[in-house]
């Protein structure tokens, strides 16, 4: 689906909108100068900025590595004040041309850098995200998505997400306006993913992003 600027905004916004998340400033280390096209599939995920070195290396060799063995683009936003969390964009076109490690699933490069990048952070020290005040499990996957395209995960009458659920045991939720930080955007949405800390499972990680495609 493409959005009112020609960009297809599925999980990302127009050229203009990333400039404003950091794509466009300031270089870093962990910058990509490249914006998405028309029929990419983007992920914007959100990383708590304690732990952005392991995305970004010393002088860039993490996400440089990162981007060389998935062929996707990653643009890691800059830091916002009032903000502890960072934005780290993810994007490929959508053809399903790489293999996920152990198994014979075909994923685009966009869907299997955001597997590693979310592996990274989660075999760092401490969880990736803090426990919910919910007693829903560890957070383990926050991702921004535009408003116009969250039904697109939802489904009509939650069908979508209900069925994520019931078929991985995942506990998925689409977060209210005041939870989102400050690092988002107009029109963005906050997409928790909880894991089981006694059973982890990728399964409903998988299935959801895939949906974003």
């Amino acid at each position: 689906m493409v959005g009112p600027g020609g960009h297809r905004n599925i999980h990302g916004k127009r050229h203009s909108d990333y400039a404003e998340n950091g794509g466009g400033k300031r270089r870093n280390p962990g910058d990509d100068t490249y914006a998405p096209g028309p029929d990419d599939t983007v992920y914007r995920y959100l990383c708590v900025s304690r732990k952005i070195g392991s995305i970004i290396g010393r002088g860039g060799e993490i996400a440089k590595q990162l981007r060389n063995e998935t062929q996707a683009k990653i643009r890691i936003g800059e830091s916002v004040p009032g903000c502890d969390e960072r934005v780290i964009t993810i994007f490929s076109p959508s053809g399903e041309t790489n293999t996920i490690e152990d198994t014979e699933d075909k994923v685009c490069p966009a869907q299997d850098a955001l597997f590693r990048v979310h592996e990274k952070l989660a075999t760092d020290d401490g969880p990736v995200n803090e426990e919910n005040e919910e007693g829903l499990g560890q957070v383990t996957v926050r991702l921004l998505v535009p408003t116009d395209q969250i039904g697109c995960i939802i489904g009509k009458g939650g069908h979508i997400i209900q069925g994520i659920r019931s078929d991985t045991g995942s506990k998925i939720r689409v977060l209210s306006k005041e939870h989102l930080p400050a690092c988002a955007i107009s029109g963005d949405e906050l997409l928790q993913f909880f894991e089981d800390p006694v059973s982890p499972t990728i399964d409903g990680y998988s299935s959801l992003t895939a949906k974003m495609q």
